[in-house]
Formats: structure tokens, C-alpha cells, sequence
């Protein structure tokens, strides 16, 4: 283009301005009046964590890592496990259930030291980062833990079952399995388990090796199943081994 053709194509794909059009226009039309105003449900707990019958030290563990009041599911659920009752706590992750369950079992090791803990989960990564959790809030607490997954040695694994006294196992069901086949760990000695994502689990074809844990644990037991759903098979595995648990929904 020659200057004179860029001036006279430079407009191009801009209207033009009619007169008076603007001021046409009724900005009121678009405007929606009917404006939808949704109230958000405010939590608001029944409990503090002081208010639970819990070592000092853990409570100042729970306060160093910043948890000033419980969340949904820890405020309904740690009552009922420190009362040594069996529970189904039904929610999504992210809602804090390792708390729910980590801060009650601690506190039953407090009371007695010869207690052992086994906690099942489905993968490698939830198997660390409750393991993570457990360290931060026992703190000071003279209280160990075994973390026990696939695709990592299982000599060590051995080596630390065997030299550490080890109050908490944390693994994944087919370690689990290995483990307890090969009398690493003796099942008869744990009064307490845990079931965290029962749901993926099943869903990671685990059911069989969840059955056989669960069966080999002793009769007297404290048993607590956490999941984000509840399909049949879950169900059916509750009914089997948990007694009479109180059931907990937490948004």
C-alpha cells in the first residue's frame, strides 16, 4: 500500500460511529436484577483441640503445626476413637482424616506403650505422607513408626521390623502381605487398624490382601475404615470385621 491506500484501509473492521447511537442505548437491559445470593455454611466445631483428653505434648505438636480447631471430620470422629470405638468415616481427601485418626491412636500409645498400630493405604505416596504426619505429631512423644511399601527394599524393611520398636506400621497391603508371610510382623500383636481410602484400595484390586490382613488380626481390636465412597464391597468387608461402628459423613 501506498500511504494514501493505508489510511484508507487502516479503519478496516471498525465501525463506524453513528450519531446519537450511544445514547440510544438503555444500559439497563443488560443488567440482571434478580441477583441469586447463595449463603456459604459456616463450620463451626463442637470441640478444640484442647478440649480433648490428649497429652500436652501432642497437643503442642498439633498446635506447632498450625491447627487451631479441628476440621468436620476430626471433631466427630476423635472422640469416638480415643472411647476406643470401632468407626466408618465417609469423606473425600483433603478433609483431614489423617488427623482424625492419627491424634486418638497416638494418644492410646501414650497410655499404653505396648500397644501396635497397623495402618493399610493404597499407594506408596499416602503410605509416606502419613508416616510424615505421624513423626510431626509425636514429636517428643518417644513413640516409632514403620513405613512398609512396594518398590523399595524389603531387606531394610525387615532390618527396621526387627531393631526398631516400632508402635505404628504404615504400609501398602501387598507389602503388608509379603511382610506378614515371611513372619515379619505378627499380626497377633496389633490391637488396633486402620483402612484409609478403603475405596481405591478396592479399586486397585486389593480386597483379597485387605480380607487377609483383617483376618489374621486378633478378635479383640479396635478397627477404623475411612473411604470417600462406600461400593458394596466395602460395605460387606465393614460388616465382617468392624463392631458396631458409628458411622461419620463429613462434607
Amino acid at each position: 500500500f501506498d500511504r494514501h491506500s493505508f489510511r484508507k484501509h487502516s479503519n478496516f473492521g471498525v465501525p463506524k460511529r453513528r450519531s446519537g447511537f450511544a445514547q440510544k442505548i438503555n444500559i439497563d437491559r443488560f443488567i440482571n436484577k434478580n441477583v441469586l445470593v447463595q449463603k456459604t455454611e459456616v463450620f463451626v466445631p463442637v470441640h478444640q483441640f484442647q478440649d480433648f483428653n490428649i497429652d500436652r505434648r501432642l497437643k503442642a505438636n498439633i498446635l506447632a503445626k498450625g491447627y487451631k480447631t479441628p476440621t468436620p471430620i476430626q471433631d466427630k470422629i476423635i472422640e469416638h476413637v480415643l472411647q476406643g470405638l470401632d468407626v466408618v468415616g465417609v469423606a473425600n481427601t483433603g478433609m483431614g482424616k489423617t488427623g482424625a485418626f492419627l491424634v486418638p491412636l497416638i494418644q492410646k500409645v501414650v497410655l499404653n506403650p505396648q500397644e501396635k498400630v497397623l495402618i493399610v493405604v493404597p499407594t506408596h505416596e499416602l503410605a509416606t505422607q502419613i508416616n510424615q504426619e505421624f513423626k510431626s505429631f509425636s514429636r517428643g512423644i518417644n513413640i516409632y513408626s514403620v513405613c512398609c511399601v512396594g518398590g523399595t527394599s524389603i531387606g531394610r524393611q525387615i532390618s527396621e521390623l526387627k531393631n526398631y520398636r516400632s508402635h505404628f506400621i504404615v504400609g501398602t497391603p501387598g507389602r503388608l502381605k509379603d511382610l506378614i508371610q515371611r513372619k515379619s510382623i505378627n499380626l497377633s500383636a496389633f490391637s488396633t487398624i486402620v483402612l484409609d481410602e478403603a475405596d481405591r484400595m478396592l479399586d486397585m484390586g486389593f480386597i483379597a490382601d485387605m480380607r487377609f490382613i483383617m483376618g489374621l488380626m486378633p478378635a479383640k481390636r479396635q478397627a477404623l475404615c475411612f473411604s470417600a465412597t462406600m461400593p458394596r464391597e466395602i460395605a460387606l468387608l465393614v460388616n465382617e470385621f468392624l463392631n458396631k461402628p458409628v458411622t461419620v459423613l463429613a462434607k
